[in-house]
């Protein structure tokens, strides 16, 4: 659902590579990212269960037609919230609602030559509702990436300097 016409600057080649495993702190953000998924914010929320069936989609961007320059996002916990609703009536409810409607309107979004500590700093000074929000990453190839996986990578590249900086020296 890629929007060719109302977000050029989203909808650029898809990805096939993985990212690399990082070891370095600075490692731009956009190496650890996936594609995301670009939907109008006038498409109707249902539609949005078929994106999230696939079980590699986190978070989908939300453009909005009258402002090309205006992008949100939904995470799928979002869209669950939404769809439960009160005494479960989510999904009656949401379904002529557009997806505009329960959009994040200022998700954060990073430029991809980010670091990852940096990025990470940003994520986590978000209100504690949001600091665990997936991040946008805004380049030629619009993706997504994950805070947690962030957080974890972030700890997995701490330890292992502290780690390879205590090794005993093989001097002679």
């Amino acid at each position: 659902m890629i929007l060719e016409t109302i977000a050029p600057q989203l909808s650029r080649p898809r990805r096939t590579e993985r990212g690399p495993d990082a070891t370095d702190p600075f490692l731009a953000v956009a190496r650890l990212g996936r594609d995301i998924e670009v939907v109008d914010a006038a498409l109707p929320c249902p539609r949005l269960a078929g994106l999230f069936a696939a079980e590699h989609t986190s978070s989908v961007a939300v453009v909005d037609a009258r402002d090309p320059h205006r992008v949100g996002i939904v995470s799928r916990e979002r869209f669950h919230i939404a769809s439960a609703g009160t005494l479960g009536y989510g999904q009656a409810l949401l379904a002529r609602r557009p997806v505009g409607e329960i959009t994040d309107w200022e998700p954060l979004c990073v430029p991809p030559a980010a670091p990852l500590v940096e990025v990470v700093r940003a994520a986590m000074s978000r209100p504690v509702q949001r600091r665990l929000d997936d991040i946008l990453v805004a380049g030629h190839v619009w993706g997504v990436v994950s805070t947690t996986d962030l957080v974890r990578l972030l700890a997995e590249v701490t330890i292992s300097s502290a780690i390879t900086s205590r090794a005993p020296s093989s001097a002679p």
